[in-house]
């Protein structure tokens, strides 16, 4: 077992009342295997995430890592899992503006003190199509070239699992179903576990389960009809 959501509720105070964003999760992962995380805006679909990677800590309930119990973990031994254990995609990139698209794949494995930083950065990047622009600013790329680096860099630490958050959110159709098939590559080539938030029904088609939010509820938690 990759991950594991027992009885997980989030609760946000909002102004003189308080606002329950997720209730009574529960839901595991095996290792290696695909999840989609789906639902209407405001169903608590990145809260869940953000709590399954430890970005977060849920108001009731457990989340296990791998055999990390996240809840009883301080925010130093948080960071050094997440930037050992795990690897991030956002929807907005979230490159730093000051490096290179190699310096930006490059940053989690110099966290950790690896010696093969700059030559694994530039292995991914090439396995992603950027072979040409590894010195290019985020600012001289487009936003496929810029997501691709950032898949890249999710890559670099040879992550357990990597988490998604509408990774085609920012980009045209044609630009996200070709990010859409970096990401499930490279993840079948790491061989990586794989949890995805997303609007799009139709990837769901791609992935070995399905989790369905609704209200901060599972209303259904299946594996996909269709696996890849």
């Amino acid at each position: 077992m990759m991950l594991q959501a027992e009885n997980v509720s989030k609760t946000f105070r909002s102004g003189n009342r308080d606002l329950t964003v997720l209730k009574d999760i529960d839901f595991r992962m095996n290792d290696g295997e695909t999840c989609a995380v789906i639902g209407p805006s405001g169903s608590g679909k990145t809260t869940l995430l953000g709590l399954c990677a430890g970005l977060d800590r849920p108001t009731t309930g457990r989340v296990r890592l791998k055999d990390v119990l996240l809840n009883d973990q301080s925010e130093d031994a948080l960071a050094r899992m997440r930037n050992e254990l795990t690897g991030f995609v956002f929807q907005t990139f979230r490159l730093l503006p000051s490096l290179t698209a190699l310096e930006n794949v490059m940053v989690p494995a110099e966290l950790c003190g690896s010696d093969n930083a700059r030559n694994r950065a530039r292995a991914l990047l090439t396995e992603v199509g950027l072979e040409d622009r590894v010195h290019h600013y985020p600012a001289q790329l487009s936003g496929g070239e810029q997501q691709r680096v950032a898949i890249a860099r999710a890559f670099i630490n040879q992550p357990r699992i990597v988490f998604a958050d509408e990774p085609t959110g920012n980009l045209d159709e044609e630009t996200g179903a070709h990010i859409l098939d970096l990401l499930f590559d490279l993840n079948r080539n790491e061989g990586t576990t794989l949890m995805l938030v997303t609007h799009d029904h139709e990837l769901t088609r791609r992935v070995q389960r399905i989790v369905k939010l609704k209200n901060g509820q599972i209303t259904n938690a299946q594996p996909s009809t269709v696996n890849h």
